[in-house]
């Protein structure tokens, strides 16, 4: 500091020699950054401007605080050297305008008052420093050298925050069509046939979910119902989920069952090697006639047969999940529903939901049991899933024997 003066600044680091040519140049294009002088004392603002222009700046210089507005107004101007005393406003007014430009310029201010207070509320309003005349070449270049590297940064920074803040919007509107092409792909809820009624309810915990259920009735005398599991969320796991699905929709009969969960196991296999993924799934046919209900439960787990509403029972018929092992055999399990059975199979999201439920020999919920129709059973059992924050993807299927 220039034993002449005394100055208020921010601390801020200056890796020196910088030249004009070596900061960022002003919007008229290769000519170096633009200055501008705020003083009223004229031989004051001549002699600053002398000194800038030796050491390679271009500068203007406006007496008053009207003067500067009209040369605002004409050019971008990267820094501004301003006095606080002008002879028709305070340049603490200026600085305020100046502050809310974009691009803003680097406003030094230049007072003949030592007063730290008014260093602190220069800074404050968003002056990058604040000196005390008289002020020495060196130090008032300095000072410019510093406020435009500074100002390069800042320009920089808000640069890449609005890249940034552009690319999170389009992706949160690419995850946002994603997310409704996912749901579109889930059947409506619930649904009637003949002799039976199928609900399911579906809460993810991120816009994309790795959780899935199916069903579809190529024959009006059978349906196949499917819960899966794919491990992971995001992307990733949509795709696998759409892949399973789409393998699955051509086993809707009882003797394609294993033939369609191998294909799923097959055309998945790659997929799950590089994502070190597996998929747990419940696939089941059931037969509206009859009653049958035929299935494969690939480390699923999570099922329960109601018996009424007084009684349940396992389903016990177990495999490997897919993509755990290559040869995997998926063994097809049996079961029959009498009329008011009710098959209820969920994710391992409802575990954290309801933990309860993690034991399997445990009933589920009296109001469950006793709902009225497998819609309200689901909701009840999922009940609180869409009003708090999930660490998983919540899914719930029923289908109920009328």
């Amino acid at each position: 500091m220039s034993p002449s003066g005394k100055a208020y600044i921010p601390k801020t680091r200056i890796r020196p020699p910088y030249t004009p040519q070596t900061l960022m140049a002003s919007a008229d294009g290769g000519q170096g950054p633009r200055l501008l002088i705020v003083e009223d004392e004229q031989p004051l603002a001549q002699a600053m401007m002398r000194t800038l222009k030796s050491r390679g700046f271009v500068a203007d210089i406006a007496l008053t605080g009207a003067e500067a507005r009209e040369r605002f107004g004409a050019i971008d101007y990267a820094v501004v050297l301003m006095d606080i005393r002008l002879p028709d406003e305070s340049g603490y007014g200026l600085l305020e305008e100046l502050h809310r430009k974009r691009p803003s310029p680097a406003v030094v201010m230049i007072s003949g008052v030592d007063d730290p207070e008014l260093g602190r509320a220069a800074v404050e309003h968003g002056a990058y420093g604040y000196f005390v005349k008289p002020v020495g070449a060196t130090e008032l270049y300095l000072a410019t050298v510093n406020a435009l590297r500074r100002r390069s940064l800042e320009l920089e920074y808000r640069s890449n925050l609005e890249r940034l803040e552009s690319m999170v919007a389009e992706r949160s509107d690419q995850m946002t069509r994603a997310a409704a092409l996912q749901a579109s792909m889930l059947p409506a809820s619930p649904l009637r046939g003949r002799g039976f009624e199928v609900a399911a309810h579906f809460t993810p915990a991120r816009e994309i979910s790795g959780d899935f259920y199916d069903w579809h009735q190529p024959d009006p005398r059978f349906i196949a119902i499917t819960l899966g599991d794919v491990m992971g969320k995001g992307f990733p796991a949509a795709i696998m989920m759409a892949t399973v699905r789409a393998a699955l929709r051509g086993s809707a009969r009882v003797e394609d069952m294993e033939e369609g969960v191998h294909l799923a196991a097959k055309v998945m296999a790659t997929a799950l090697e590089v994502n070190h993924a597996f998929v747990t799934l419940f696939h089941a046919v059931y037969d509206c006639e009859t009653g049958d209900l035929h299935y494969i439960d690939a480390g699923h787990g999570w099922t329960r047969l109601l018996r009424g509403s007084t009684s349940q029972d396992m389903l016990t018929e177990r495999s490997a999940p897919i993509g755990i092992f290559p040869d995997t055999k998926f063994i097809v399990g049996s079961a029959h529903l009498n009329p008011g059975d009710t098959l209820v199979v969920f994710s391992d999201g409802l575990i954290d939901l309801r933990p309860d439920l993690g034991t399997k020999d445990v009933p589920l919920p009296y109001d469950a049991r006793r709902a009225p129709d497998v819609q309200e059973l689901v909701d009840i059992l999922a009940k609180g899933s869409r009003s708090r924050e999930l660490m998983d993807d919540v899914t719930v299927l029923a289908l109920r024997r009328l």
